[in-house]
């Protein structure tokens, strides 16, 4: 009876024993699926952030994507520029006198921009359109920018050329009285050349930043000076297909007084109108101090020159005192036209309207091309904390 009492105890331990084996193996392997699940979860998560993101397209320009790391290294390498610009201007503010209130304003559009990173990104995912437009322009037109080209650039913005000399930090320590009880000659500071070793080791440490700072390799920022040449030598050929014939000009006068200033512009008017002499008026009145000395003169203006509210008037009146006050931007002016004709146009205007002749066709290009622009890339426009750190102790500073 105990014998077979015994044999029963037996098989329900080993059943118990191989149970509890099957449930450990359960669980391990369990544990193990969770385990890989999350790992799995984990790099997934890694390799969508530094990756499959940066990677996706923010944009497409007819055949051509950019990239969110693209777009992104582009602006930090703005917001970089922006930072270094900030702090020159805030060096310059102690010493801005009359001008502060300029530098301020200079400092406060730039500390605009920089607290507003998605419309900061937005303009220059705009760039980047317009710099896929201008390639495809370029090869169109067989322009082409070799490697000697950018080199050269890249030189010129350092200060590097062959040959250039930068002055030295150290000049000779000088005694009042010398060993023969001469006064010495005060030594200058000695030109030094500014050598290829140097301009190499400036290069690499600006490039380290902009690496840090951007995560730009070598080959994109050197391509920002391959996309300003290009944009440049598009510019200059589409500028030169413009024809710009002779064309009717005004050589005008002013007298320039303030906004606030109404009642007193009215009696300088009244006084031009009455034929006193428009040149001692303008010596005496005018708040304009470039021209005030030499009669308030203008010289010949074309169209496009001066502000749109000025020109209507100077173009449409006849020769002598405009019978009334013109109002711009800047001021309440007196104007006399003193001489209608028909000339060409100075070299600054023809210039001027290549330029805009340029802009035209990139208007008209970004309205017949497929851009398609889209949205999600938003949340990821912010700062770099490094970049953010630069500009919160530049505030703390202030």
């Amino acid at each position: 009876m105990s014998s077979k009492t015994g044999q029963r105890s037996g098989r329900l331990s080993r059943r118990r024993v191989s149970r509890d084996r099957v449930l450990r193996t359960w669980l391990l392997s369990a544990t193990s699926a969770v385990a890989l699940i999350l790992v799995g979860l984990l790099g997934y998560g890694i390799v969508e952030k530094y990756w499959i993101i940066p990677h996706k397209t923010v944009a497409t320009v007819g055949e051509h994507e950019i990239s969110l790391e693209l777009l992104q290294q582009h602006t930090h390498y703005r917001r970089m520029q922006m930072l270094n610009q900030y702090i020159s201007y805030l060096d310059l503010l102690q010493y801005a006198g009359d001008q502060r209130n300029q530098v301020q304003d200079l400092l406060d559009q730039i500390d605009k921009e920089l607290k507003d990173p998605v419309v900061l990104t937005r303009s220059i995912m705009d760039e980047l359109i317009n710099m896929h437009l201008i390639f495809d322009e370029s090869q169109m037109r067989n322009i082409v920018i070799d490697e000697d080209e950018i080199e050269t650039a890249i030189r010129i913005y350092f200060g590097y050329e062959s040959g250039t000399k930068a002055m030295s930090s150290v000049s000779a320590e000088t005694n009042d009285i010398d060993s023969d009880g001469e006064t010495p000659t005060t030594q200058s500071p000695t030109a030094t050349p500014y050598t290829m070793e140097a301009y190499e080791e400036n290069y690499r440490t600006y490039f380290e930043e902009i690496n840090i700072d951007t995560g730009m390799n070598e080959n994109t920022f050197r391509s920002l000076f391959e996309n300003k040449l290009r944009t440049e030598k598009l510019r200059n050929v589409i500028g030169e297909e413009q024809q710009f014939l002779e064309e009717e000009q005004v050589y005008v006068k002013h007298i320039l007084l303030s906004l606030d200033n109404l009642e007193a512009a009215a009696g300088v008017l009244a006084r031009a109108l009455e034929d006193e002499d428009f040149d001692k008026l303008a010596l005496e009145f005018s708040d304009d101090v470039s021209n005030a000395d030499a009669g308030g003169d203008l010289g010949w203006v074309a169209k496009g020159e001066m502000v749109n509210s000025f020109e209507q008037v100077i173009f449409l009146a006849d020769v002598g005192v405009v019978p009334e006050l013109v109002a711009t931007q800047f001021g309440l002016h007196i104007v006399k036209v003193v001489e209608k004709q028909v000339r060409s146009l100075p070299d600054s205007v023809v210039d001027q309207r290549r330029v805009l002749a340029f802009n035209e066709w990139l208007s008209e290009m970004r309205s017949t091309t497929s851009i398609d622009i889209l949205d999600w890339w938003k949340p990821y426009a912010p700062i770099k904390p490094t970049l953010q750190g630069t500009y919160d102790r530049i505030n703390e500073s202030k």
